[in-house]
């Protein structure tokens, strides 16, 4: 498997400040997909946070050009605008791929 050239150990020795940065990107990942209740284990890879990421954001951008509310439109909302138009929760034993593939395949059907 070829390693991406941020996430790339060998950068690591020629910048030794790319963990640190790497460390904060992920945090920062962490942070933004908790904002939106979804769980993070820790457990899941650099590549698999940044696909749920990526995900998410594909998501949410649908529900905007559907002119849907993402702060209504939510897992805790009684009543949602849409249910078509909320995230979908990660369910306990999810892999973070198939996760990120499941927000994927709920995006493309909003259309």
């Amino acid at each position: 498997m070829a390693t991406s050239g941020w996430n790339n150990p060998a950068e690591d020795d020629r910048n030794p400040h790319r963990a640190a940065e790497r460390e904060r990107a992920r945090a920062e990942f962490e942070s933004r997909l908790r904002e939106r209740r979804i769980t993070v284990s820790g457990d899941e890879s650099d590549e698999e946070l940044v696909a749920i990421v990526d995900a998410v954001e594909q998501f949410e951008q649908r529900v905007s050009l559907l002119g849907g509310d993402t702060f209504v439109n939510t897992p805790e909302s009684s009543e949602p605008d849409d249910e078509r138009l909320v995230l979908p929760a990660r369910r306990g034993d999810e892999s973070a791929r198939s996760y990120a593939e499941r927000i994927r395949t709920a995006a493309e059907q909003l259309g």
